[in-house]
């Protein structure tokens, strides 16, 4: 997990599998700590009898597997399941306990609809892009999805748009930041849709979405100016020795970049999508 834990318990031979994260967990102080710093992950389905089972058989704390399964049996909410975890293996400080315990209270006040938000935003944050799309689509799907602001749902595709974007797929990532644009009416949604053409190397649905868009000169200027900050980003991250040729054919358009090809791609080609997702993501809605 990118820290190094004092586990005072038993490490697991048969570690826990965390599904929508992908992480394997071999401790109860590593499933304590995934809790305090994913707080706005869990969900119902991380209070169950195969964790218990888990707990009990390769943690080797069959008193905790009790106690959970007893709040499981009576339908118990997920914030009393996750204090006793907590409260139980001694890892976290009070404050600690309290905040994951107050989180979790504030995100049983909240609609379905609003926890999928929180959580699919938690996973983009996370850089879990494909987790991410999962809980965006559900959201979409979500019949609270239907009755909502046009603002907020569209706002929604932007974001779905944008983990497309770190998974280099730009194409998808264009039509859904134009549906984004048709339902928020945000120009910066419809900017963003430029953006993943010219990524694409996709000069007709450039074209096409300046012309019946009403794209102004002014506009396409701005999008020039930022294309070519990227462009300066990402030559200064380069060699020194990278070919002129390269250069001028990224400034001609990023001509030849192809997200299903990284390895081909030239040098300076991945330092350009690179800090352009970086951009993508901090316009995160």
């Amino acid at each position: 997990m990118g820290e190094l834990l004092l586990c005072n318990e038993a490490i697991a031979a048969m570690p826990y599998y965390i599904e929508g994260v992908s992480i394997n967990v071999y401790s109860i102080e590593e499933l304590n700590y995934y809790i305090i710093n994913n707080t706005y992950l869990l969900d119902d389905d991380f209070m169950s009898l195969e964790l218990c089972t888990w707990i009990e058989n390769h943690a080797h704390l069959p008193k905790l597997a009790m106690h959970l399964r007893t709040i499981i049996s009576t339908n118990g909410r997920l914030s009393a399941f996750v204090t006793e975890l907590l409260e139980y293996s001694g890892y976290c400080t009070k404050e600690e306990l309290k905040n994951t315990h107050d989180a979790l209270k504030e995100l049983e006040e909240k609609s379905e609809f609003e926890c999928l938000k929180i959580r699919a935003d938690r996973l983009m944050e996370k850089k879990k892009y494909t987790a991410a799309i999962f809980e965006y689509k559900k959201l979409l799907s979500c019949e609270d999805a239907k009755h909502t602001e046009r603002v907020l749902y569209g706002n929604i595709y932007h974001n779905l748009a944008t983990a497309y974007v770190q998974l280099f797929l730009f194409d998808i990532a264009a039509d859904l930041y134009l549906e984004a644009f048709r339902q928020n009416g945000d120009r910066k949604s419809l900017w963003s849709c430029l953006y993943a053409y010219k990524l694409d190397n996709n000069d007709i649905g450039y074209a096409r979405i300046v012309r019946e868009y009403s794209v102004t000169e002014q506009e396409i200027n701005n999008l020039d100016s930022v294309l070519k900050g990227v462009y300066a980003e990402a030559s200064d991250g380069c060699d020194e020795g990278r070919s002129k040729e390269i250069i001028l054919k990224i400034q001609r358009g990023l001509q030849g970049a192809c997200y299903l090809n990284a390895k081909k791609r030239p040098m300076i080609h991945n330092y350009i999508l690179r800090v352009y997702r970086m951009r993508a993501l901090k316009g995160s809605m």
